[in-house]
């Protein structure tokens, strides 16, 4: 079985609700997104958002480094 995302508004959805009904349930199941897929999709398009309008914080690879050691060693004992 293969899975498809369609974003829409309500009344799309009744309409491709409707379609579906055409069909045995045995050949599609519905899929909901978890509520984690949704808070990470958040969380990108905000980061996007960022990226868009010039106010993401970038860091050079050194300065990643010294944050993952200090990170890491925090971890370590």
């Amino acid at each position: 079985m293969e899975t498809i995302r369609i974003d829409c508004e309500p009344n799309i959805k009744t309409k491709v609700i409707e379609f579906l009904n055409n069909f045995s349930s045995k050949d599609y199941k519905i899929v909901t997104e978890d509520a984690s897929f949704i808070n990470d999709k958040k969380k990108l398009e905000v980061t996007l958002e960022k990226i868009a309008n010039g106010k993401a914080e970038y860091f050079s690879p050194d300065e990643l480094d010294k944050y993952l050691e200090k990170t890491i060693s925090k971890y370590e004992d």
